[in-house]
């Protein structure tokens, strides 16, 4: 009877568990008092059993009460996690009654207000400093990186590397320590706004823009100079003071010195955090990670000014630069550069435009280092308004909804946008076929439209400098003045338009106002007929040009339509015919280039008809060969040449060198280079 009285108190030592601790330390006394009877009476030998029965029963109890010292790197039970640790005699924190249901925190001579925030790793509790009422930021590890040695280090290496930093434009960390499992970091409180949400509310003008991002370099140069990377530069970690902006009488925006405070260095992050080893955690997008940091590379000071330029770009635009899922935007990092801002705001200066397209360089070797970014901010005039008169423009039509017709400067820099496709004025129903400019600068535009159920179709649009438009002609139809399919048309020294209709091979010549004067062309094997015309283009002097394509010839015509000669180039060798001619282009000089399909090449034929120059035309990467190919030459006698359907405009210096490829960021539907009149006439007169 004895041995199960003992089995039986063992086993209700363990169901008795979760019964109160007195009782569990009760029944296990009186266990003990019967298992030594037993010993004393009837030996250690026999009385193995009672035992181990008694150590068994004591080993289920103890998880139920009592104390385990834990190591402070390690988490304890979740049951635990929401206790409250005493306070001591010399007054530990106080809870306030605003955090029910946050976690216990109690850190010595700090009283805890609420909750601010949370980010991926850590939260963020506003707090007050007993010993001088100050108010203060306190930087809390989530639960679940609490067990992670490695993690509590570097939240500690960060906190270190932070006291070390004293900038007025720098979030100041007071201190960092432990208790028991809870681990902090004390930071100067910032009461403001992040610039995410400056972004995200479009408040930021450009000129406010450059002001933050001057102080936000000073901080960047102040950091660098102590040999420290940030590592984590985003919107959300640059705060403005709450007033630190103020707006003058005129409407201007003045920044105080103080007002950008620079925050949360990403040392704690360590290396890029995969969705693997933020198992649990809310992975956000790396919209601002560099190209070498996405590649899980060495890191310097570079990989920061990257960064910086993306949360530039986009307090410029309102949009980021990359879009899309995790994976996405970490291949576009790397492999992709994003459309320059002055593309999506034409607000954007060339000259800042330029700045953040080079602190967003690929290759960490072409990005200015933080002195130059200062300076070209600091420049202050951003001001493009007295450039607009470019003595050459570079006029695309695109394939895109917004700004159909861009003019761009010779160095690919876009200076202003036309027309969107859709419906009123101003828009374009489609992008246009082809594009010529007038003497005053109006734009005439040809657009396939028709439309069933319509009577009047307009194909030849004249807009303004600005946009607007002035008149249109040419319907559609076969009778004089209409057309099928207005391929390309190009505007003569004097004013007058001439337009090329692929489907009925004529060419029509129109005053200013769209009165018909004159036509000539039609289908034939050449000398004044086309067979598949291409293209066409009026000479400083009014000779016109048509590239006849499948004939594989350019013609020549006088200003009243009358057949003058032809180029064409033959084969070569033991084969028969001509080589496919695919672009062409006439320079102020009356030089023309041709472009040779079959050989790869762009050729300058001089007015006396003998080549000059060769211009090797090897095809970019993903580009086709069977589409035509736009030249231009500017003033200053560079060639330029755009594949349409593609989104790259080569450029060439006068001896025939590739100078450089510029993107344009959206498929070309045609190219021409503009040459102000006014400009060759000063040359010919110097």
């Amino acid at each position: 009877m004895l041995w199960l009285f003992l089995i039986l108190i063992a086993i209700l030592a363990a169901v008795l568990i979760r019964f109160p601790v007195w009782l569990d330390y009760g029944l296990l006394g009186v266990a003990l008092i019967v298992s030594l009877g037993l010993v004393s009476v009837a030996g250690l030998e026999r009385s193995v059993a009672t035992v181990v029965l008694y150590s068994f029963s004591l080993g289920l109890l103890v998880p139920a009460g009592g104390y385990v010292m834990r190591n402070s790197r390690v988490a304890p039970p979740r049951r635990d996690r929401t206790k409250s640790t005493p306070s001591s005699s010399q007054g530990k924190a106080r809870k306030s009654s605003d955090l029910m249901g946050f976690e216990s925190i109690d850190i010595p001579g700090y009283e805890i207000l609420e909750k601010v925030g949370s980010g991926g790793m850590a939260s963020v509790y506003r707090g007050r400093r007993e010993s001088d009422d100050q108010t203060v930021a306190l930087k809390i590890p989530m639960e679940q990186y609490v067990a992670d040695a490695k993690f509590i280090r570097r939240f500690h290496r960060e906190a270190e590397v932070a006291q070390r930093l004293n900038h007025v434009n720098i979030v100041r960390t007071y201190e960092h320590g432990s208790i028991g499992i809870k681990h902090y970091m004390i930071m100067e409180y910032v009461d403001g706004r992040s610039l995410e949400g400056f972004i995200e509310a479009k408040e930021l003008v450009i000129g406010t823009s450059i002001e933050i991002m001057k102080l936000v370099v000073k901080a960047l140069q102040h950091i660098h100079s102590a040999g420290i990377i940030h590592r984590d530069i985003k919107p959300a970690n640059i705060m403005i003071l709450r007033g630190g902006i103020s707006s003058d009488v005129d409407g201007t925006s003045t920044l105080a010195s103080d007002a950008v405070k620079l925050m949360d260095f990403g040392i704690a992050g360590g290396k890029v955090l995969s969705r693997l080893t933020m198992t649990g955690a809310r992975v956000g997008t790396p919209v601002y990670m560099s190209p070498e940091q996405a590649r899980g590379h060495k890191i310097d000071h570079r990989s920061d000014i990257y960064s910086l330029g993306l949360v530039f770009y986009e307090m410029l635009t309102g949009e980021t630069p990359f879009k899309g899922g995790y994976e996405a935007i970490v291949h576009q990092q790397i492999f992709q550069t994003p459309p320059p801002p002055r593309q999506r705001n034409l607000e954007v200066s060339k000259a800042l435009d330029n700045l953040v397209m080079r602190m967003i360089a690929k290759d960490p070797d072409e990005r200015p280092n933080l002195e130059e970014v200062f300076e070209t901010l600091e420049q202050g005039n951003h001001d493009d308004s007295e450039d607009m008169n470019l003595p050459s423009q570079i006029i695309l039509t695109v394939s895109a909804r917004q700004g159909v017709l861009r003019v761009l400067d010779p160095d690919g820099i876009l200076h202003t946008t036309l027309g969107d496709i859709g419906v009123g004025p101003g828009s374009f129903s489609a992008a246009p076929l082809s594009v010529s400019l007038d003497s005053e600068g109006n734009f005439y535009a040809a657009v396939f439209e028709y439309r069933v159920g319509q009577d009047d179709h307009r194909m030849i649009h004249k807009l303004a400098p600005d946009g607007s438009p002035l008149m249109s002609f040419g319907g559609y139809g076969m009778k004089p003045g209409e057309f099928l399919y207005p391929i390309s048309l190009s505007v003569a020294p004097d004013d007058t338009v001439y337009v090329l209709d692929s489907e009925t091979h004529l060419v029509q010549h129109f005053d200013s106002d769209g009165k018909l004067l004159n036509k000539f062309g039609g289908r034939g094997a050449g000398k004044g007929l086309f067979n598949d015309p291409r293209s066409i283009v009026v000479s400083g002097i009014g000779a016109v040009y048509v590239l006849d394509h499948g004939n594989r010839q350019i013609q020549r015509f006088d200003a009243s339509g009358r057949y003058e000669t032809r180029w064409a180039f033959k084969l070569g060798g033991d084969q028969e015919g001509m080589r496919t001619l695919d672009g062409m282009a006439v320079d102020e000089e009356g030089n023309l280039y041709i472009s040779d399909a079959t050989g790869g090449k762009v050729r300058k034929v001089t007015p006396e008809g003998k080549v000059s120059k060769s211009f090797t035309l090897d095809p970019l990467q993903g580009e086709s060969t069977d589409t035509m190919l736009d030249l231009g030459v500017d003033d200053g006698g560079y060639l330029y040449a755009a594949r349409r359907g593609g989104h790259m405009i080569r450029k060439y210096d006068p001896a025939g060198q590739l100078m450089e490829t510029m993107e344009t960021y959206a498929p070309v539907v045609q190219m021409v280079v503009n040459v102000r009149r006014s400009t060759v006439a000063a040359k010919e007169l110097a």
